[in-house]
């Protein structure tokens, strides 16, 4: 034996020799002192599974056995002892991103007198990362973590008042009372009625709501307001927003292709569904996480899996194999943001820095998701099960495999594995860390994912009903007892009123903790009809308290709120009676600016907008392409689709300001604002010198549910004024359009009364083109000609199309250009009032079925101009012969029938794809939609044609035709309605129209 190995054993036998730290407290100072050291600054590097320099510092044995440099500690020597060396040299704990860790003063001092009297550790105590709460990280004692407790509800010294009237009142009243404060009083009726419709149903209420809520005086006036609102189906759809986005809802999946996701739709349909019927939260958690796994399950319930399948997903990932494990954390990060607050998912890689979520509990909770469709499959399937999998024809989630063993990988990479990790519950609750039990026998499914749902909607979780109560109390008062509502661990905030928040935890899974889930929206109840939401925005003394308490952590007045982008695209459409509330079903596309389209690397078919009428119903029915959310939502703060959203955030720039003021969109909706003002308050004669009152009136009224004051009267009345003179055409320009063709642009030009050659039974054979551009029509089938008849239309000729299968070919491209001008003379004889149409170029075939160009008419008397402007105006006497005009330019798009407008819109139409062949008579190749009347005359302008020419094109065909009075002038483009609209606009634009009170 050598020098050496006998040093070294007497050190070891030092270091486990009988200590004489005889004071009977040593445990104690063990556990209050030595401890707490070395689980807040050893632990993190020293633990069983990363041991720096082999080095495990968790019990007596392990810190015996010492390190790759030997023995850690000496007893009675702490000169000689390793541990206090390299604490002394700042090497331990080490530095970090260049700063210094190393150890106070009084923490040495505590190590060195440790080991110089003995360095007793406890027999048995092991010390574990997460036991307790310390200055750097959060331990199993956190306040989240502890049991929900119903706490008593203050009592008050203060005489009895009506702002406290529920026990949310009186623990809001009590931390005001101690800091000396006194609640905002109560918001005037008007106010309220406002702030609880936007609130619970995310729509305005009318100008007559309001004055029948301000004039009811009944003592349960409110609270009959507030149950008509949660039990109107419009209340499933504002609060299945705030759902939508912590489940990162979206219809397509993201990256280059950013392919739609079948059926996404029904999930949100679900989703809106489920809070209208008030279903109670342990079932929606149930449903979502396992709705496959359930005995009653359904087609229903497979859908709520469809939570699951939301996120993102690459059909073409770097390494296939690595992916499956990118798309693991994001469903383990959606469910633990969603239901539990926390970060599970820094738990990847390493023990989590700040909470007690060792690292394995990570992949015990992935292992839930591990039996799923995980690995790489066929493209085709978006990264989800087949429908035989699922049982049913919808986007959802289901077990498809017996698991592989899941591995905890070494700093999160899918290279390095490292033991095997079976599946179970995170421990941070020690009294529900359990692992998972086998599937039942015969089962089809782990029933993983069920049980982590059980474990998740028990009402035991302390996590689960104080993040919920949490986030609908930020949801209605616009910020969190605990701001950071999707952080209830170390680095989040603490609760503003603890008990409070334990109390509605309590309140929200019935006060006994045992019955389960209560009504939420007995929930909702409760909070909106408190006197703290009823509060005003404003206080009497509000600079004094703002001194004291910018933040409203006392809960002292309301906050005063802007509306979300889908509230605020909604109220948009309500306030011109044009919001259309249908519910479910597939999603509408909005129309998108062409600028916005630029960036995309296929233009031309990367976005087809929905027919007008479609895209008048709520935004929470819009489709939700990742790659391309529409501007006016986005600069109003619309979710990021790619991650879990809590709380969205609130900006107030000037962007949004420009948006308003200049979005097409917005424009559109200040004209249809004063057509309905219009249309409610016609001109009884043109003397009527009260009418613009009445107009300025009932504008305030439907904008902002109030009638505008005797300065807003005065101040509206100059605007209309100058407005109107500013709008007034110079006289010299009065004059009406020559009755004449312009020329230039002119791409295609057929007129039944020059070069028609018929066959032998009078049906057309060839239609020459008289534009120079020789977009001849042609029709070599016989059976399939139209039918040529002179003395038709005021002794001019016409072709005369039954609806059966007549039609013409046209030869070349006739339109190249995405601003271009169609005019036809019509008659339309359709009894079927399906589509029809007089000139199209569809060809789905080629790829264009949504992005083609076409005028005909749809219904009994509607027009289309293509997919993104269809159902659109209203013809009259259209047996009658008619010109039917469809003009697209940058500045917008309409529809008029001689002359007058049937529609229009600011925004152009989406691009269309020109390329392919040109029809005459019906919907290009579709061998359908044929057009059953007469087409005497058909012009086609391969540019943007001026308002003038439009109008002079239509009077030349007017008068060759004989048609009917042209009315150019027409009252929604006069100067004084282009005024009103203005006014409109400037309403629209207000603080009062974009902030809630």
């Amino acid at each position: 034996m050598t020098a050496r190995t006998l040093v070294f054993l007497s050190l070891a036998i030092g270091l486990v020799a009988p200590v004489s730290l005889a004071a009977a407290d040593a445990p104690e100072r063990f556990s209050r002192d030595v401890a707490p050291i070395f689980v807040k600054r050893c632990l993190e590097c020293h633990n069983e599974r990363d041991a720096a320099g082999k080095l495990v510092l968790i019990d007596r044995s392990s810190l015996t056995a010492g390190g790759e440099s030997g023995p850690a500690v000496i007893a009675r020597n702490p000169d000689q002892s390793n541990l206090l060396t390299r604490v002394l040299a700042g090497e331990m704990p080490p530095p970090k991103r260049g700063h210094s860790q190393k150890l106070a003063d009084a923490e040495i001092a505590v190590l060195r007198d440790w080991i110089a009297t003995g360095a007793n550790w406890p027999d048995g105590r092991k010390l574990d990362l997460y036991e307790a709460t310390s200055e750097v990280r959060g331990g199993r004692d956190w306040w989240s973590l502890q049991p929900v407790t119903r706490p008593g509800i203050p009592s008050l010294n203060v005489p009895k008042r009506d702002s406290i009237d529920s026990p949310v009142d009186a623990f809001i009243q009590a931390k005001l009372s101690a800091a000396r404060m006194q609640p905002a009083p109560v918001a005037d009726r008007a106010t309220l009625i406002k702030r609880v419709s936007f609130d619970l149903l995310g729509l305005p209420p009318t100008y007559e709501d309001v004055q029948e809520f301000v004039a009811d005086t009944a003592p349960d006036a409110f609270e009959r307001l507030v149950d008509r609102l949660l039990a109107s189906p419009q209340f499933g759809e504002r609060w299945g927003r705030y759902w939508l986005d912590i489940v990162r809802y979206a219809d397509t999946c993201g990256y280059e292709r950013d392919q739609e996701k079948p059926f996404a739709w029904k999930y949100r349909d679900w989703v809106v569904s489920a809070i209208n019927a008030d279903i109670p939260y342990d079932q929606f958690i149930l449903e979502q996480l396992a709705g496959d796994e359930l005995p009653d399950r359904s087609e229903n319930s497979v859908i709520a899996t469809g939570f699951l399948r939301l996120g993102t997903w690459n059909d073409e990932p770097n390494d296939p194999d690595e992916y499956k494990y990118e798309r693991l954390e994001d469903m383990v990060h959606t469910t633990s943001t969603a239901f539990l607050g926390l970060t599970v998912k820094c738990a990847r890689c390493h023990d989590h820095k700040f909470d007690p979520i060792p690292q394995t509990d990570y992949y015990r909770m992935a292992a839930a998701f591990w039996p799923g469709a995980i690995d790489p499959r066929g493209r085709e399937l978006l990264g989800g099960p087949t429908k035989d999998e699922l049982g049913y024809d919808v986007m959802g989630w289901t077990d498809i495999r017996q698991p592989p063993p899941l591995h905890l990988l070494r700093k999160g990479e899918p290279k390095h594995p490292l033991g095997v990790v079976d599946p179970g519950h995170l421990s941070l609750v020690p009294a529900m860390n359990r692992p998972l039990e086998p599937a039942p026998l015969g089962a089809k499914t782990t029933h993983r994912r069920r049980q982590l749902a059980e474990w998740i909607a028990s009402p035991h979780n302390p996590l689960t009903p104080r993040v919920l109560a949490n986030r609908y109390w930020m949801n209605h008062f616009g910020a969190g007892l605990v701001r950071s509502v999707d952080n209830f661990g170390y680095t989040g905030d603490n609760p503003t009123h603890p008990e409070l928040l334990d109390w509605l935890a309590s309140e929200i899974t019935s006060h006994d903790r045992t019955s389960g889930w209560t009504s939420l929206k007995r929930f909702h109840r409760l909070l909106v009809t408190s006197a703290t939401f009823r509060q005003s925005s404003l206080h009497p003394q509000q600079d004094q308290y703002v001194a004291h308490d910018a933040g409203n952590h006392l809960w002292w007045h309301a906050e005063r709120r802007r509306l979300d982008s889908e509230p605020l695209r909604d109220r948009l459409l309500f306030v011109g009676g044009d919001l259309d509330t249908r519910m479910t079903g597939p999603g509408f596309k909005p129309t998108i600016q062409a600028e916005a389209l630029e960036g995309l690397s296929r233009k031309e078919g990367a976005w087809k907008p929905s027919p007008a009428h479609e895209q008048r119903r709520r935004a929470v029915y819009m489709f939700s392409q990742r790659s391309l959310l529409p501007p006016l939502m986005t600069t109003f703060d619309f979710v990021d689709t790619t991650l879990p959203c809590v709380q969205r955030p609130v900006s107030t720039v000037a962007p949004q300001a420009l948006a308003l003021l200049n979005n097409g969109f917005a424009h559109e909706r200040s004209t249809a604002l004063a057509l309905r003002i219009r249309r409610e308050i016609p001109a009884a004669n043109t003397g009527d010198n009260k009418l613009r009152e009445r107009h300025i009136q009932r504008a305030w009224q439907v904008a902002l549910s109030r009638n505008p004051t005797v300065s807003e009267i005065a101040a509206a009345k100059a605007h209309l004024e100058t407005q109107a003179a500013r709008f007034a055409t110079p006289k010299s320009s009065h004059a009406v359009p020559e009755a004449s063709l312009p020329t230039a642009g002119l791409t295609l030009h057929l007129s039944a009364s020059t070069a028609v050659r018929v066959d032998r039974e009078g049906r057309v054979e060839e239609w020459l083109d008289q534009s120079g551009q020789n977009h001849h029509a042609t029709q070599p089938v016989a059976d399939q000609r139209p039918l040529l008849v002179k003395n038709a239309i005021n002794s001019q000729p016409i072709l005369r199309l039954d609806g059966q299968r007549r039609f013409m070919h046209l030869a070349g491209q006739v339109v190249t250009s995405q601003s271009f001008a169609i005019f036809a003379v019509v008659t339309d004889q359709s009894t079927t009032n399906s589509h029809r149409e007089i000139f199209s170029n569809w060809n789905g075939s080629a790829g264009n079925s949504g992005t083609s160009l076409f005028l005909g008419m749809t219904g009994v008397d509607t027009t289309r101009l293509c997919d993104d402007f269809s159902g659109v105006g209203h013809v009259t006497d259209r047996q009658k012969p008619f010109v039917l005009s469809g003009v697209n330019a940058a500045n917008g798009v309409a529809i008029h029938q001689t002359g007058n407008e049937l529609s229009a819109r600011p925004q152009p139409i989406g691009p269309r794809n020109l390329k392919t062949n040109y029809v005459i008579g019906q919907q290009g190749n579709i061998d359908g939609e044929y057009w059953h009347g007469d087409i005497a005359e058909l012009l086609v302008y391969d540019r943007e044609l001026k308002d003038a020419e439009r109008q002079a094109i239509t009077r030349y065909l007017a008068k060759k035709y004989k048609l009917s009075q042209v009315r150019e002038a027409t009252p929604d483009r006069s100067p004084d309605f282009l005024a009103l609209a203005s006014l409109c606009h400037v309403l629209l634009n207000t603080n009062e129209f974009v902030y809630v009170d």
